[in-house]
C-alpha cells in the first residue's frame, strides 16, 4: 500500500506517529505493529519527516534525501542519484557527519552552477565510534576527533569512563543529537596519552575497525590444535620429506606458509614443488577460527606489529613451516621444460619437513659469492643455483608476454626495541625476493589454471585493463614530458606499459613516472569470475600461497581438499560457488582497508622521524604538482608538501597535462630537482610541510616591507576575488558566514572535485 498517497488522501499529517498508525491500521484492516513497522522504516529512508513526533511529508516540504561528503574545512556536499552535488555550508551542516544519509532542503539556486542546502535530519549514521582526544574542560568535557571532518564530541558527566584529561580514547556516538546539532558520546576505550606512539597507532587500528584481539571462542580452538605432525597418522599424503625443502623469508617473518624444492629432470627440464601449508586442514569451515578468520579477511602489517588472521598457535604453530619439523601441505607439483615453460602441474595433499630456514640476505649473498654460507647451506646451494636459474626464465617470460614492472621501493621502517625510529629507508626488491615472487607466481598461476579447467569456483584475482580516459590523458602527459608512447593505440595490453617502464629507466624521473603510471591502473580485486590479470600479463591467476594471511587463499585450499578428497566438482560449486561470490567482495573490501590502516601507520611513523629534522635542509625530487601546491619527496621515499602560499611570488597558472605550475619567473614541473627546508610536522593528521630553501625569510621580508600585492600570487590573488564575489551575491546570513571563512559557497563549489580530500 502505497502510505504516502493514503496520508494526503486522508490528511493525516502533523500527528504522532502512534495516532497516524492506529488510524492507517483501522482504514487498512491491518495490524498495528505492522503498520508502525512500516511507517518507521519511510521515516528512516526519508519519505516521511518525523519532528517534535509529528509526521509531515518529506516531498511536501521541498526535503531530499541525499548522501553527505564532508571536507576537512567544514563544509560539504550532498550527493543525489541524477543530479548535481549540492553544497552544504558549514554553519548548515546541523551535526551531520561524513558519510550520513541526510535529508536537505535546498536554500540557494543560482543556474545551472551553484545549488546550496541545509540538513534538516540525519536518517542514518555511517559512523558509529570515533577516535580523538578527551579534553577536560571548566564548564564542559569534549572529544576532539582525529578525523578532522568531524566536530566535536560532548562528553557528559558518567560516559567518560577511567579516561583522563589529554588521553587518546575510543568513543561511542549517541544516534541522538544534543541541541543545536551537537554531538555526544560515550568513552568505551582508554588507548594511551595523546601523542604517545603507542596510543596514536592503536588510534590507527581503531579508527579502521581493525580487530587486534581475538574472542574467546577462537583462543580456545586454537589452544585445542595439537603442536606437532604424526607422520603415521597420514599415510594417504605424499611424503616429501626426503626432498632439501627450504623456506626464504625476512630476517623478522613469523610464520612460514610457503617453502620450496627442486629436482631436475635428465631432460634438461625440472620439478618444482611449492609446498603451502595446509591450514584448511585446521580451520575447519564455519568453525570460531574460521569465522574469525572470514571477519579479518587479510593479517595486517605494521613496522612494530602484526594484527593476525589466525592465532598464533597456527600462524607461528601448527601452519609454519618450521625448519626442522613435519608439517602438512597442499603441494604444488609442476613440470617445467628447459626453459621453464610449465608442461604440468598437479595438487597434492603433503608433508615435508624444511631442511633450513633462509632469510633474503643470506640468499643475497650467498649468490654473492660468501665462502661461510656457501659452507653452511652446502646441502642445498646447488638448488638454490637451480632456483636463480629457474626464476630468471620464469621472469623472462612473464616479461615477453607483457608483464608490467614497477620499479617502485617500498619504505623501511627500522625501529629500535624501545619503539623509536632508528631509520627510514627505500627498500629496493633485490635477486632473492625475485626468486621467491617468480615461483609463487608460477603456482598461483597453475593453481588457477587447474582449478579452470577443473571448473572448480575458485577466487580469483583479477586486474581488469585502465579506463580509457585516465589511459588518454596519461599518454598526453609522458608525451609532453618528452616520454613517447603508444597507449592511445595500445593501451589496452599490458606491453605498452612496460615500453614505457624501459624508456624511463634509469632516468630521474623513473619513480616519479613509475607511481604516475601505476596510479593509471585499476587496482586488482577478488572475483569468482576469470576475467585475467592485467599487470601480470595472467590469463589465469589466483591467490593459493599464503593461507595464513589472507583469507581467499584459505577458501581456495578448501575447495581444491574438497575435490582431492572425491566431491565432485558439481556438488562444489553448489555448496562454495554463492559465499564465494559474497567472500570475494569482502576480501577486496577487508585488503582495501588493511593497506589503508598500513599507509597511515607508516605516514605517522614518517611524520614522528621528521619531527627530529624541523629547520634542516635536503635534495628532494618534485613528486606531484597541484593547483594548491607541490609535493617533493626525499632520498629516502619520505615525502612533504609545499603550499602554493609558499612558493616564490609569481603569477601561477596549473597545467594538469604536463603537471607544472608556472609562473612569470619560475616553474615547477614533476621530477624536477629542488631544495627544501622541513618547516612543519603534524603527527596527528600525518602530515609533512616544506618549505623551498632560502625563499621563506624572501617572502616575510617582502610582506614585512608592505610591498605585498595580491595580484602578485596566484592563489592570493583568487582568494581575494572569491571573497569579494561572495559580498556581492550572497544574502546577509550567507555574507556573515563569509566573513568568518573567508570563502564563499561558489568558491567551494568549485573546489567540488576535491571535496573527499
Amino acid at each position: 500500500m502505497d502510505y504516502v498517497k493514503l496520508i494526503r488522501e486522508h490528511a493525516l499529517i502533523y500527528l504522532s506517529v502512534d495516532e497516524i498508525t492506529n488510524k492507517i491500521a483501522a482504514i487498512l484492516n491491518e495490524k498495528v505493529d505492522d503498520v508502525k513497522n512500516n511507517l518507521l522504516a519511510l521515516i528512516k529512508q526519508g519519505v516521511l519527516f518525523l519532528k517534535d513526533n509529528k509526521v509531515s511529508i518529506s516531498a511536501d516540504h521541498g526535503y531530499i534525501k541525499g548522501k553527505l561528503s564532508l571536507n576537512r574545512k567544514g563544509y560539504g556536499f550532498v550527493s543525489v542519484p541524477d543530479k548535481p552535488d549540492f553544497f552544504i555550508p558549514q554553519f548548515a551542516i546541523n551535526g551531520a557527519m561524513d558519510g550520513d544519509d541526510v535529508l536537505f532542503e535546498i536554500t540557494r539556486v543560482n543556474g545551472d552552477e551553484l545549488m546550496e542546502g541545509k540538513i534538516v535530519q540525519v536518517l542514518s549514521r555511517n559512523t558509529t565510534h570515533v577516535v580523538g582526544t578527551y579534553i577536560v574542560g571548566k564548564s564542559k568535557n569534549v572529544v576532539f576527533p582525529d578525523d578532522d571532518k568531524l566536530q566535536q564530541i560532548r562528553i557528559y558527566k558518567g560516559d567518560e569512563g577511567t579516561a583522563q584529561n589529554n588521553e587518546k580514547v575510543w568513543v561511542e556516538l549517541d544516534s541522538a543529537l544534543l541541541d543545536e546539532g551537537v554531538l555526544r558520546g560515550k568513552i568505551i576505550e582508554v588507548l594511551g596519552k595523546a601523542n604517545s606512539p603507542k596510543a596514536e597507532q592503536l588510534s590507527i587500528i581503531r579508527s579502521y575497525k581493525l580487530v587486534d584481539k581475538f574472542d574467546a571462542a577462537t583462543v580456545n580452538e586454537a589452544k585445542k590444535l595439537p603442536q606437532y605432525v604424526d607422520v603415521k597418522k597420514y599415510k594417504s599424503r605424499q611424503d616429501f620429506t626426503a626432498l632439501k625443502t627450504i623456506t626464504i623469508d625476512g630476517e623478522d617473518a613469523r610464520d612460514f606458509d610457503d617453502a620450496i624444492s627442486v629436482e631436475t629432470d635428465t631432460d634438461g627440464g625440472y620439478t618444482l614443488y611449492v609446498h603451502i601449508a595446509d591450514v584448511s586442514h585446521y580451520v575447519t569451515e564455519n568453525s570460531a577460527l574460521d569465522k574469525e578468520a572470514y571477519k579479518r579477511g587479510t593479517s595486517v602489517y605494521f613496522p612494530n606489529q602484526v594484527i593476525p588472521m589466525l592465532p598464533v598457535e597456527l600462524s607461528n604453530g601448527i601452519c609454519s613451516l618450521n625448519e626442522g619439523e613435519n608439517r602438512l601441505t597442499l603441494s604444488v607439483v609442476i613440470k617445467l621444460d628447459k626453459d621453464a615453460k610449465v608442461l604440468s602441474s598437479r595438487v597434492v595433499e603433503g608433508i615435508i619437513k624444511s631442511a633450513h630456514r633462509m632469510t633474503y640476505t643470506e640468499i643475497t649473498n650467498l649468490l654473492a659469492g660468501d665462502q661461510l654460507l656457501k659452507e653452511k647451506y652446502a646441502d642445498v646451494y646447488e638448488n638454490i643455483l637451480i632456483y636463480r636459474e629457474i626464476s630468471k626464465k620464469l621472469k623472462d617470460m612473464r616479461l615477453k608476454r607483457g608483464e608490467i614492472r614497477f620499479n617502485i621501493p617500498e619504505p623501511f621502517i627500522l625501529e629500535n626495541e624501545q619503539g623509536e625510529i632508528v631509520s627510514i629507508t627505500k627498500r629496493m626488491q633485490d635477486e632473492a625476493h625475485e626468486i621467491i615472487e617468480s615461483l609463487m607466481i608460477c603456482a598461483n598461476e597453475a593453481v588457477a589454471l587447474w582449478g579452470y579447467k577443473t571448473k572448480l569456483p575458485i577466487m580469483y584475482r583479477v586486474h581488469e585493463k585502465p579506463d580509457e580516459e585516465k589511459v588518454a590523458r596519461l599518454s598526453k602527459i609522458l608525451s609532453n614530458m618528452g616520454v613517447s608512447n603508444n597507449l592511445e593505440i595500445e593501451g589496452d595490453k599490458p606491453a605498452a606499459y612496460q615500453k614505457i617502464m624501459d624508456k624511463i629507466a634509469k632516468s630521474p624521473k623513473e619513480q616519479t613516472l613509475a607511481v604516475l603510471t601505476l596510479r593509471t591502473m585499476m587496482k586488482a580485486r577478488y572475483s569468482p569470475t576469470c576475467i585475467g590479470h592485467f599487470g601480470l600479463a595472467s590469463e589465469y591467476y589466483c591467490h593459493f600461497t599464503s593461507p595464513i594471511r589472507r583469507y581467499p587463499d584459505l577458501i581456495t585450499h578448501r575447495v581444491i581438499k574438497c575435490y582431492l578428497n572425491g566431491m565432485p566438482a558439481s556438488e562444489i560449486r553448489e555448496k562454495f560457488s554463492d559465499f564465494i561470490m559474497r567472500a570475494s567482495e569482502r576480501c577486496s573490501e577487508n585488503e582495501k582497508t588493511a593497506d589503508e590502516a598500513e599507509r597511515a601507520v607508516d605516514d605517522y611513523k614518517k611524520a614522528v622521524y621528521m619531527k627530529n629534522f624541523l629547520g634542516q635542509e635536503f635534495d628532494a625530487v618534485i613528486s606531484g604538482v597541484q593547483e594548491f601546491g607541490i609535493f617533493a619527496e626525499l632520498d629516502n621515499g619520505i615525502e612533504g608538501m609545499i603550499k602554493a602560499d609558499n612558493l616564490p611570488f609569481d603569477n601561477y597558472e596549473y597545467d594538469d597535462m604536463s603537471l607544472t605550475l608556472k609562473g612569470k619567473q619560475h616553474s615547477f614541473t614533476i621530477g624536477d630537482k629542488v631544495r627544501i627546508v622541513v618547516s612543519n610536522v603534524n603527527t596527528q593528521l600525518r602530515q609533512i610541510d616544506f618549505d623551498l630553501a632560502g625563499v621563506e625569510h624572501q617572502v616575510k621580508d617582502f610582506i614585512n616591507n608592505k610591498t605585498f600585492n595580491r595580484g602578485e600570487n596566484l592563489k592570493h590573488n583568487k582568494k581575494a576575488a572569491k571573497t569579494e564575489k561572495f559580498g556581492k551575491k550572497s544574502s546577509k546570513n550567507n555574507a556573515k558566514n563569509a566573513k568568518s571563512n573567508k570563502f564563499s559557497a561558489k568558491d567551494y563549489y568549485k573546489l567540488k572535485s576535491k571535496h573527499k580530500k
